[in-house]
């Protein structure tokens, strides 16, 4: 089974990005939604929709989707930002902060998964060059 790199990296993801919204099913959650909660658990400062935007590489109406979702389901709300009228502030709920510890749960126990059987020089040497195709990948993008 002979096939390119971008094979295995298209496989991996969905791989991935299936068993976390199976696991995430449970709290009525996808992957992205769950994205874009730890992000703003992680976010010191106040986040506004364009900055999810810029941060996931999203277009407006997609992030505007995920975030009614969010806000429908009472894990986010948004209110006007007192800097700027024109922006809203997104904020977690108590909801979303009880859930994010299990989330990254998940994520940690995923990534056990995903690493399972794999020598720590070996696992090394794979981040690395891991960082120098997606170096590669990104220099070729602007």
């Amino acid at each position: 089974m002979n096939q390119d790199i971008g094979f295995y990296f298209k496989k991996i993801f969905q791989i991935m990005e299936k068993n976390m919204n199976k696991k995430l099913e449970k709290i009525e959650l996808t992957n992205s939604q769950a994205n874009i909660l730890i992000y703003l658990y992680n976010n010191k400062e106040t986040v506004n929709q364009r900055d999810i935007e810029k941060k996931f590489e999203l277009t407006n109406p997609t992030v505007n989707g995920i975030l009614n979702r969010l806000e429908n389901k009472d894990f986010i709300i948004r209110t006007v930002s007192l800097r700027d009228a024109r922006n809203k502030e997104i904020h977690l709920t108590e909801k979303s902060i009880l859930l994010i510890n299990e989330m990254k749960k998940e994520a940690r126990q995923l990534e056990k998964e995903l690493i399972a059987g794999i020598p720590k020089e070996e696992l090394n040497t794979f981040k690395e060059v891991l960082k120098k195709v997606f170096n590669n990948l990104q220099g070729g993008i602007k």
